[in-house]
């Protein structure tokens, strides 16, 4: 992955996990009250995936060209442990909605 890609990216889920994350925050008086606990939890678990990959992001922004290729491998890995993560987090977080 180059870094502009991983970027791009990285900004993309960044964007839509905000965007969600606010549609599940309008949600939170709809479920019911033995759920609520366990989806405030999520959704802030979600949030500090949003914060990390915010984090993460300007970190890598920082790196100068020549050593991106040093570091690809473990943007690729953060990426991917972040969109696990967030699809963990939404799995739990449709399950409130169904309780």
């Amino acid at each position: 992955m180059e870094k502009s890609e991983f970027k791009q990216k990285t900004r993309q889920l960044i964007d839509d996990l905000a965007a969600y994350i606010d549609k599940l925050d309008q949600k939170a008086d709809e479920i019911a009250d033995d759920a609520k606990q366990e989806y405030r939890e999520q959704l802030d678990n979600l949030k500090w995936i949003r914060d990390n990959l915010s984090s993460k992001l300007a970190e890598y922004e920082k790196v100068a060209d020549g050593k991106w290729e040093v570091i690809r491998e473990s943007a690729s890995n953060f990426f991917a442990s972040v969109a696990d993560a967030w699809k963990e987090n939404y799995e739990k977080v449709a399950d409130a909605f169904r309780k």
